[in-house]
């Protein structure tokens, strides 16, 4: 406070004598110099009056007040200098903002329940997902997914993961991150069981389920890009080393379903046909049979492979290929 005063002073007495220049003989280069330190002065009381959250640049705060000062006559800095820090320090209020209290919701006394059968279909959920506008809605659509079938409910979390709501796409990521995590810790056991295992057919059969678990990370979506690769093609050379041992007709299903995805279809073809010949029913193959054949070009191979295969229940998609294909 002192400094202030002491300020207001000089600035005062330079702004008196600045003044007696210009009623006597008008000396223009001292009554700058005269004004220019009164500015000064009134610069810096300024700055030490403006309130805390104004003073960030100091530098280019000082030299704005100092140039808006200068600017002005000689008795209109005074003014100034408490309009400024009178404005600065006591806004005027904005009592046109109408504020509605809420109170505080009560907790519930427990958490709420969600339907283990959720009346939601796929589509649906998507469609909430990308058009409702409430976020309690899309929320409970995630909450919903949670109770499908990996298969159903991944494509469902992944479209959520895009939600402009943080909590949703929390509650998303965090359901895929569960399932995935999951998985890897299977993986994880597995491995360590085989490092542990070398008699047959127990290495085997371990590394078939070794196998099932990559393939269901590339199936699931939990896999993407090259890492996608990268679990087919161990999920592949796991289920190759499994067959050398045990000739499983599920094995050879599986990879053929894995060389299917790989694009590998001569192989796919041939370990579906083997799959057969060790026992595996027709119905399980003959759909990924018309696929490879379908891929390959090979159309009149996928139309015998579909005709081949019983009737399907009504409404399922193997249904509409027979319809298809066959009319």
């Amino acid at each position: 406070m002192i400094k202030i005063i002491i300020a207001a002073i000089l600035g005062c007495i330079c702004e008196y004598f600045a003044l007696l220049q210009i009623l006597d003989t008008p000396n223009w280069l001292i009554v700058t110099l005269l004004h220019a330190l009164a500015s000064l002065f009134y610069a810096f009381i300024s700055y030490t009056l403006i309130p805390v959250k104004y003073k960030t640049t100091p530098f280019s705060s000082v030299l704005f007040l100092f140039l808006l000062l200068l600017s002005l006559p000689i008795l209109g800095i005074i003014g100034v200098v408490f309009a400024l820090s009178f404005a600065l320090c006591k806004p005027i209020k904005n009592d046109d903002i109408e504020i509605e209290e809420h109170k505080i919701p009560v907790l519930p006394f427990e958490a709420k329940m969600t339907s283990a059968n959720p009346s939601y279909s796929i589509g649906g959920l998507k469609a909430i997902l990308k058009h409702a506008s409430e976020p309690n809605k899309r929320l409970s659509a995630v909450m919903s997914a949670r109770h499908m079938s990996d298969a159903r409910a991944i494509p469902i979390l992944k479209l959520a993961l895009k939600d402009l709501e943080d909590d949703i796409r929390l509650l998303a990521y965090s359901t895929l991150d569960g399932k995935e995590t999951k998985i890897n810790e299977k993986i994880s056991q597995y491995q360590q069981e085989i490092a542990l295992t070398s008699t047959q057919p127990e290495l085997a059969k371990l590394q078939q389920q070794l196998a099932e678990l990559y393939w269901e990370l590339s199936y699931l979506g939990l896999a993407q890009g090259a890492l996608k690769s990268y679990v087919l093609e161990k999920a592949e050379l796991l289920a190759l080393q499994s067959v050398e041992h045990v000739k499983a007709p599920a094995t050879f299903v599986l990879l053929g379903r894995i060389c299917l995805s790989l694009n590998k279809y001569p192989q796919a073809l041939t370990h579906l046909t083997h799959a057969t010949e060790f026992g595996m029913a027709l119905r399980h193959v003959l759909p990924y049979k018309a696929e490879v054949a379908f891929y390959m070009g090979q159309l009149d191979d996928c139309k015998r492979y579909l005709n081949e295969l019983p009737k399907q229940p009504e409404g399922s998609e193997l249904r509409h290929l027979q319809e298809y294909w066959h009319g």
